[in-house]
């Protein structure tokens, strides 16, 4: 008996789950006829898939490789039907994006303006930290990634689309806020509050300051750009973010962008995948859509403004 697609199917389920009765939930099916598909598929080709250690069920190195294949051949079926609908004029399908939390001030309107060109395709959207953004890269879990600093030693395609200037900010009662040309050397003399460890935003930070030997008062690590901004605020110290994430509080004067000499460092965002990722039509059309609307890309950005800045203003009067 050779292997089929019904088989694999499950075996997917199992291998994403590690759970026989939850797969059979999910496809239908009971415990037992999962645990015979299973079975069935070891037997043909020869070698276990899983291995259960304790009550806890494990792919072995077999069951990892097909796990890749299997997904690798239900992706290429996708795609197939998204090349049919291709070709009769209509994209459609799912599309799965994730994006550093950095970047969620202007990727939900960059996914807008893309989907009123292709209403039929489902969008999913993923924000999430640069640690969990390279994990999802290692697991292929996304068809497009959307980051600033690169990971090293990871092959990417990469298609730059927009700068991403990191800034310094404070609090306007801040002694900095007022202040014009300040040398970085004045930096160190002040509380700083820092992204958590693995942020691309602090590493770019890091890796400037480093050529320039200055060294920080560290005083805080805060998770996240909501995080850093309250803290900022609330004047805990200064701070380095990314501009698109600040736009709002930088016109409303309640965060103040400091004049320091070196600043901003202009970095870029970029749209990345594995080099040998195959792409869906959906994935390649979401590439050329970026690319080709690049010089619109900023005034996307500025969307997040437009939208809360009289409600923000409205409240604070």
């Amino acid at each position: 008996m050779r292997t089929t697609l019904h088989q694999l199917k499950v075996f997917k389920q199992v291998a994403l789950l590690l759970n026989f009765t939850k797969a059979g939930e999910v496809l239908g099916l009971t415990q037992p006829a999962v645990s015979i598909q299973v079975k069935q598929l070891e037997t043909n080709l020869g070698i276990a898939l899983f291995e259960k250690i304790g009550k806890t069920l494990y792919l072995t190195p077999a069951g990892k490789e097909l796990r890749l294949f299997s997904d690798d051949i239900f992706n290429r079926f996708e795609n197939m039907d998204m090349s049919l609908s291709a070709l009769k004029g209509e994209l459609q399908g799912d599309f799965y994006l994730s994006a550093v939390s950095s970047a969620k001030y202007f990727t939900p309107h960059l996914l807008g303006a893309f989907h009123k060109k292709y209403p039929k395709v489902n969008l999913h959207l993923d924000i999430v930290n640069r640690e969990n953004i390279i994990q999802r890269l290692q697991e292929n879990k996304d068809d497009l990634v959307i980051m600033g600093l690169l990971p090293e030693m990871m092959p990417l395609a990469r298609y730059p689309f927009v700068d991403n200037p990191i800034i310094l900010i404070s609090s306007p009662d801040h002694p900095l806020a007022k202040q014009k040309n300040i040398p970085l050397t004045a930096l160190s003399e002040y509380a700083f509050l820092h992204r958590e460890k693995g942020s691309g935003t602090r590493k770019a930070l890091e890796e400037f300051l480093d050529e320039k030997s200055i060294n920080l008062q560290a005083t805080m690590m805060l998770g996240n750009s909501e995080t850093i901004k309250q803290g900022v605020m609330a004047d805990l110290g200064i701070s380095a973010v990314s501009r698109h994430s600040v736009s709002l509080e930088l016109a409303t004067n309640t965060l103040v962008e400091l004049d320091v000499k070196g600043f901003p460092l202009v970095r870029s965002w970029y749209v990345v995948h594995h080099e040998s990722k195959h792409l869906s039509p959906i994935a390649k059309a979401f590439i050329e859509f970026v690319l080709s609307e690049q010089e619109n890309v900023p005034a996307l950005c500025n969307r997040f403004l437009e939208h809360h800045f009289d409600e923000f203003s409205g409240n604070n009067k």
